[in-house]
């Protein structure tokens, strides 16, 4: 009985191995197929969402003034308050590719305002592409990358069209450097900014 039941445990392992194979070979099996076109039609119809998370302790009862605070400077946006458990959330933004240039700088502003600031972005191929996100903890760390007060002054330029403040963003949010294995350091990554 244990020889079969061995047999059976094999049979389904090599089945998943092989399986897993194909769907790789299948030519870019876990890459999409198309970028996101936030020119088209259908996504110029999506609402930008801010999502911020606040301290619990400090905003517990003024979540539907945050939402109307930030609603009155753009009546097109959906916002989402979110209570941060704890003491404070993290110095974090992320800002999705299709999100505006008004509307980045305004989750800027709110960020500095409600969340004592910003000291990290999160990497731009991980935020929804309508989405700001502030002070976001259902992300992994490793997705944050820091920011110095200058760099997030530049991003804040009102002067900026969406264009330029996309592309200012993603190359703040991009990764410089990986850590190498056992503790020996990082190393810094070169990236080709042309595609």
């Amino acid at each position: 009985m244990n020889i079969l039941n061995d047999w059976i445990k094999g049979r389904v392992f090599l089945f998943m191995v092989v399986s897993l194979l194909i769907a790789v070979g299948e030519g870019n099996a876990f890459v999409a197929k198309e970028s996101y076109d936030c020119n088209a039609e259908a996504s110029q119809q999506i609402k930008t969402t801010i999502e911020l998370k606040v301290s619990k302790k400090k905003y517990r009862k003024k979540e539907r003034e945050i939402i109307k605070e930030v609603k009155s400077v753009n009546d097109q946006l959906k916002v989402r308050v979110l209570l941060f458990p704890f003491l404070d959330p993290p110095m974090n933004l992320g800002i999705g590719k299709c999100v505006s240039a008004e509307n980045g700088r305004l989750a800027i502003k709110k960020a500095l305002e409600y969340n004592r600031g910003v000291n990290r972005v999160i990497m731009q191929e991980f935020m929804p592409h309508h989405w700001a996100k502030i002070g976001a903890t259902d992300l992994d760390e490793l997705t944050f990358i820091s920011i110095t007060p200058e760099e997030l002054t530049q991003l804040s330029d009102p002067s900026l069209s969406t264009e330029q403040f996309q592309a200012l963003y993603q190359d703040l949010s991009a990764l410089k450097e990986r850590k190498l294995l056992f503790g020996l350091g990082t190393k810094k990554i070169e990236v080709d900014r042309s595609k």
